[in-house]
């Protein structure tokens, strides 16, 4: 039982009080400290996953300490590497902290040691900190964000950090402690001259809150996110693919080219191998915790922001239904349409929304819509529709009112009443009783014009005709649909039995041409079916080819016996050279690992051969093949 431990400083590295209990022990050497605390002496101490939690919470936990879930949130750096990362593993990473870890599983866990972005090599403190710790303690203590690859500056003082002598990878069993000595004889730091430190201050606060926060990001909604994201910044095309090419350009002007560096972070360009790329699809591996905040960052969220956007579609002109801009329909300014087409703009790549309502009246406006009054602009007026033209008959033919009062009507320019009214002074006006009969007429033609359509064709080739009769008079539109379109079926059975003994003969033949070839191919039912084109049917079809399957089975070969093959044909071709089991194996293209496997048929080929042999070098290599 010890007869103490430290209480954790705040921020304190639950490796740095380890460190401060060796230095107040009185032990000689690590390896004594090992034992009181872990109960064994070769320990292995990570500084920023420490493991063997629950032995060395039980060693101490009668000193009222915070309790071991403490510990892990807010005194290890458990959260800043598992808070992107699955839910199965980041239980996983707990478990083995708790207990045992092994020396390297962790990080292997949380991909640390597969990742390009590197931890600092030396534990780093800020100078101000140092000074005021002895000040006030007696001693200083290493501090959880300032170890982090993503933190170059200290939130309390607003100073650069500086790289102190001490290793962050140790070893088993070592205990370092900052002081005076150790931290002010190196004095390094990174050269951020031209960096701004208002971004740095601002990424060494997002890690801050991501080192002690327990944020739950679910992998699978967090693409869902990003896409939103990207979509709502106008990086996403209209066939659903994202502009890899401007989003690595203005990705990079956000941050600089320096500060990317820095982060370890800069985008290759190159597909495959670009982490900005890969982070905008699906997620088949882990990403280092720097790159999702850079990524948040220029989606412009944070890390307490990003899961608000869970479970959302990005809608540039809200939910539907919208309203419609046409002043000559009885629902002038009412939610009644449901017709929405939504395109990119080529020049500000804005989204830009097309909206079709049954009264015929089209309209366009840029997008996205930021308040209720945005959803009263038009930008275009593509199609004016036959409701909106008739309007303007009457209001000119039948109340004989001005142009200008016709504009001020119908919310157009004066030009587009007297164009309008121009092209329609030949046709005949729209009385009352006209206004439903015109309509069932152009339907009737419709039909008469293209008899082999269906309603719902017709209906495609002029919607708003037939939603205009829907509305006033359906049960005529009922008692007038088109003539009933005949299905025609067409018997497209085959004929199993046939076509099996069809293709037969012709497999035969290719299995007898595939076998006397004289560099050998392997012969199975993809290689068949390749020589006769059919290897799609032979693949997928071969249960309802009774007699060809039987056959392919007899004569296709397994991978040991095509490798006996390739040995007699290899032996054969060596015949003017002195044989060795490499040059076999080489020219027969078979790997070392398959040598045990294959070593007795080598050794009958070999001796059944008549050609010069050097027995000598050849059981030498059998004895290394066995070994």
């Amino acid at each position: 039982m010890i007869a103490f431990f430290p209480s954790l400083y705040k921020d304190e590295l639950l490796y740095s009080a380890l460190a401060r209990y060796h230095k107040c022990s009185g032990n000689l050497n690590n390896k004594e400290s090992a034992l009181d605390l872990f109960e064994k002496r070769k320990a292995y101490i990570i500084s920023d996953l420490t493991t063997d939690l629950e032995i060395l919470f039980n060693k101490v936990k009668h000193f009222s300490i915070s309790s071991i879930n403490d510990w892990i949130d807010h005194h290890t750096l458990y959260n800043y590497y598992t808070n992107f990362i699955s839910k199965e593993i980041k239980q996983k990473v707990r478990d083995n902290m708790l207990h045992s870890g092994g020396n390297n599983s962790l990080h292997y866990s949380t991909g640390q040691m597969a990742g390009i972005v590197k931890e600092p090599v030396y534990f780093r403190y800020c100078p101000n900190c140092l000074e005021e710790d002895i000040q006030m303690y007696g001693e200083t203590y290493w501090r959880t964000y300032h170890q982090l690859p993503s933190v170059f500056i200290c939130l309390k003082h607003s100073v650069l950090l500086e790289d102190s002598s001490i290793l962050v990878r140790q070893g088993n069993s070592s205990f370092f402690y900052p002081n005076i000595e150790n931290c002010l004889t190196n004095k390094n730091k990174c050269d951020t001259s031209k960096i701004d430190l208002e971004l740095l201050q601002m990424f060494a606060i997002e890690s801050y809150k991501l080192t002690n926060k327990n944020y739950e990001f679910d992998q699978l909604n967090l693409i869902e996110i990003y896409h939103f994201l990207l979509q709502r910044e106008g990086y996403v095309k209209t066939n659903g693919t994202i502009d890899q090419r401007r989003l690595e350009e203005d990705f990079i002007k956000k941050f600089n080219i320096n500060f990317l560096k820095l982060m370890q972070s800069k985008p290759s360009g190159v597909d495959g191998n670009c982490w900005l790329r890969a982070i905008t699809r699906k997620h088949r591996k882990s990403f280092h915790p720097i790159r999702h905040l850079l990524f948040i960052h220029f989606l412009g969220e944070s890390v307490d922001t990003i899961n608000k956007y869970a479970n959302k579609f990005y809608r540039p002109f809200g939910e539907g239904p919208y309203l419609c801009l046409n002043p000559a329909a009885n629902h002038y300014l009412k939610p009644v349409i449901t017709n929405l087409k939504v395109t990119r703009c080529s020049d500000t790549k804005r989204p830009v929304g097309t909206f079709t309502c049954t009264c015929g009246f089209v309209y366009s406006r840029r997008g996205p819509d930021k308040t209720p009054e945005d959803t009263m602009k038009m930008g275009r007026i593509r199609r004016f529709g036959d409701e909106w033209l008739n309007k303007l008959d009457l209001l000119i033919e039948n109340d004989k009112l001005s142009y200008r009062a016709c504009s001020r009507i119908l919310k157009v320019d004066t030009n587009t009443i007297i164009k309008y009214s121009r092209q329609r002074k030949s046709k005949p006006i729209n009385k009352e009783n006209n206004i439903k009969c015109v309509p069932k007429q152009l339907w009737l033609d419709l039909i008469k014009q293209y008899p082999t359509l269906s309603k719902t064709e017709l209906r495609k080739m002029n919607p708003s005709l037939y939603m205009r009769i829907y509305r006033n008079d359906k049960e005529w539109l009922k008692k007038n649909p088109p003539s009933a379109k005949a299905n025609v079926v067409i018997n497209k059975r085959v004929d199993w039995l046939k076509r099996d003994l069809q293709i037969l003969d012709e497999v035969k033949k290719v299995v007898g041409d595939l076998s006397s070839r004289e560099k050998p191919v392997r012969i199975t039912v993809s290689s068949i079916g390749k020589n006769i084109n059919q290897k799609a049917l032979l693949e997928k079809k071969l249960n309802k080819l009774p007699n060809m399957k039987e056959y392919i089975e007899n004569v296709k070969e397994n991978i040991t016996d095509f490798q006996k093959r390739r040995i007699t044909w290899s032996i054969k071709q060596l015949k003017n050279e002195e044989i060795e089991v490499w040059k076999i194996m080489l020219k027969a293209g078979i790997k070392k690992r398959f040598y045990p496997e294959l070593e007795l048929e080598i050794n009958k080929q070999i001796k059944n051969s008549k050609h010069p042999i050097r027995y000598k070098l050849y059981q030498e290599e059998l004895r290394i093949i066995r070994h």
